[in-house]
């Protein structure tokens, strides 16, 4: 099965597209399976604390009508549409973020960390502080959203080491032990880390290097993926498979997490699917 786990439409607010475009798009790749993973951060967050977070994303009265489109598409093609939320952690406020995801009926939480509260809420990649510092500040963040047990899987931790050069030295070690733990968390919270395939782009510092250094823990450690494409338009969908795919092929990562109602499954990578993912 060739699937999808990321994909924004315009209730991201900066992504671009309706359903109907990604299933256009997501037919004609021959993909089987896909999770729309709309961004909210807001709804389970204190009003004072809220406008402290610098973009808009989903509205808090939209959420219903994007679960009920949801469910409208999926009665209307083959493709199998499940429902996601990428959600933002903060620490502090798990007790609210479990409450609000439990009342939701959701098969996905896919958790990120985009904005780092103690560099005043700034996007990780334009936040300015010294480089190996602020790396091993993300990594221990999303080591503390790991370990909050609240989601299926966290998003592009590749954020971190994209944002400044991977360092060297004892540095360089300090920042392979940080990620380790990151990792080792996924492992003993049962938890997937996504194989983000825009990392494919290798956009600021991120490097193959670093990617397969994530990617060869992940096999070291045993932990589960799931796979996803982070599209902000429908072309997006799927983009950098090919490579994505061979790449985990290499890894000896043979499988990519499914969930339904949060509860996983894993589905087998196959030469079938290699064939398929040719899309950039």
């Amino acid at each position: 099965m060739l699937v999808d786990y990321h994909l924004h439409t315009v209730f991201s607010r900066h992504a671009t597209g309706s359903m109907e475009d990604y299933l256009d798009k997501v037919r004609r790749l021959g993909i089987e399976e896909v999770c729309f993973t709309e961004h909210t951060s807001r709804q389970y967050l204190p009003e004072e604390f809220c406008h402290q977070i610098p973009s808009a994303w989903m509205q808090e009265n939209e959420l219903s009508i994007y679960l009920e489109q949801l469910a409208a598409a999926a009665k209307t093609t083959s493709i199998r549409i499940k429902r996601g939320l990428e959600v933002d952690y903060f620490a502090g406020y798990e007790e609210p973020l479990g409450e609000f995801l439990d009342s939701l009926p959701l098969d996905f939480a896919l958790g990120t960390v985009h904005f780092l509260p103690m560099y005043q809420m700034q996007y990780i990649s334009l936040i300015e502080a010294e480089p190996t510092a602020l790396l091993l500040q993300y990594l221990d963040y999303t080591k503390k959203a790991i370990e909050s047990g609240l989601f299926d899987s966290l998003a592009h931790i590749h954020l971190g080491w994209q944002a400044v050069p991977w360092p060297k030295g004892e540095d360089g070690k300090a920042a392979r032990d940080a990620l380790g733990e990151v990792v080792a968390a996924a492992l003993r919270q049962d938890m997937c880390l996504e194989v983000n395939t825009r990392a494919f782009n290798f956009e600021g510092y991120g490097t193959s290097q670093a990617y397969g250094r994530f990617l060869e823990m992940i096999t070291d450690y045993g932990v589960p993926v799931t796979l996803g494409s982070d599209a902000h338009a429908p072309k997006d969908v799927g983009r950098n498979y090919s490579e994505a795919l061979r790449t985990l092929k290499h890894y000896g990562i043979l499988e990519v997490a499914t969930f339904e109602k949060r509860k996983r499954q894993m589905v087998p990578i196959g030469d079938r699917l290699l064939k398929a993912a040719g899309t950039k």
